[in-house]
């Protein structure tokens, strides 16, 4: 593998570890809290479903995104560790690439995954560039955005 996809590889594994859990920091922790899982709508879902719902329909986890990305890891052989978590958080999306990546895989199929699952988080990152308040979120959207 070269030495510019094992870094992409390791940068994207990175950035979603980094929103598939809070922070052990308890500002941090709070921040993340409120950004992605407040009960009275979080102001930056993580789950392709929101961006991409079908129109007239509400957005709806566990649907077609979630079906899409599954059907990809399970194609490559990534499972991942919660089964409570829709295939579609971008979390998930970010290490599934990242895999995809350190694997070698062909520009075509990353390109494909990459239209079919990664357009909408530009999105995702210009609402949390706007929301987060908290220095580690703030940082964390400066690096989505330079890189997805």
């Amino acid at each position: 593998m070269s030495e510019m996809r094992e870094h992409l590889a390791q940068l994207y594994a990175e950035l979603g570890q980094a929103l598939l859990k809070a922070p052990e920091e308890q500002d941090a922790a709070i921040e993340y809290y409120r950004l992605f899982f407040n009960p009275h709508g979080s102001p930056c879902p993580l789950w392709q479903s929101v961006y991409e719902k079908e129109e007239g329909k509400p957005p709806q986890l566990f649907g077609e995104a979630h079906h899409r990305a599954l059907a990809w890891y399970r194609r490559y052989g990534f499972e991942p560790a919660a089964k409570n978590e829709p295939a579609d958080h971008l979390g998930l999306l970010l290490l599934f690439y990242a895999k995809l990546l350190a694997d070698g895989e062909p520009a075509e199929v990353l390109e494909q995954f990459e239209n079919e699952h990664l357009r909408w988080a530009e999105a995702f990152v210009s609402k949390l560039k706007k929301e987060a308040r908290h220095p580690y979120f703030q940082e964390l959207a400066a690096r989505l955005d330079e890189n997805l």
